[in-house]
């Protein structure tokens, strides 16, 4: 009885190992990534800097939130980084120091309008930014082209500031941005526990059936 008992608990804790350290390289906690949640922007809504209408960002430059006005990529509701001009939203994640995250998004341009070249900056604010571009030719609103971008970055503190900036001015024309993901990358010596982890329940399971 106590053999079982203790095979019991090292398996518990082999396994709770696994999922700990497992648990690092999932999903980070960005909130509303493919802005579904917020108040209904019918066609469109162009929000100015403050405005709280999309759940879990901060609008810092004027921004157009897109509803029915063109096709998302994921979901209902997507943006153009553009108002009237060149704008920009951000949000603030917990983040690990030495922790390396990796931000992927959808991106495409609004084709009503030049330029052709859309771009935007993303930036881990006070890390690393890096600028992306989308060319529009052929695009429309009901097919917009969407294609996806990936960009890592190592934390340096605690939380983080995800921001993303159009360089798209003087114009409502711009960069259109979608589903927005933010992933943990696990350390090598967390992947290491989770291999070990994995040896061990493998081996006392093995071993209750022989």
């Amino acid at each position: 009885m106590g053999g079982t008992m203790r095979k019991f608990q090292i398996i518990s804790v082999a396994s709770a190992m696994i999922i700990i350290f497992a648990g690092s390289s999932a999903r980070a906690a960005l909130i509303n990534g493919s802005f579904e949640l917020g108040t209904n922007p019918g066609a469109y809504t162009t929000l100015n800097p403050g405005a709280t209408d999309i759940t879990g960002w901060t609008i810092t430059g004027q921004i157009d939130y897109i509803g029915t006005y063109w096709q998302a990529s994921d979901g209902n509701r997507s943006m153009d980084l553009s108002g009237l001009s060149a704008g920009s939203i951000q949000q603030d994640i917990d983040t690990t120091p030495g922790i390396t995250y990796i931000v992927t998004f959808d991106m495409a341009g609004n084709p009503g309008g030049l330029p052709t070249l859309k771009q935007l900056v993303l930036e881990a604010v006070g890390v690393d930014a890096h600028a992306f571009d989308f060319d529009i030719t052929g695009c429309t609103t009901s097919n917009m082209g969407w294609e996806t971008m990936q960009w890592s970055f190592v934390a340096n503190a605690t939380t983080t500031t995800l921001k993303f900036t159009s360089l798209v001015g003087d114009t409502g024309w711009g960069p259109a941005l979608d589903n927005i993901t933010l992933t943990a990358v696990p350390t090598p010596g967390a992947i290491a526990l989770v291999g070990i982890g994995t040896v061990v329940v493998g081996w006392l399971r093995r071993r209750r059936t022989l």
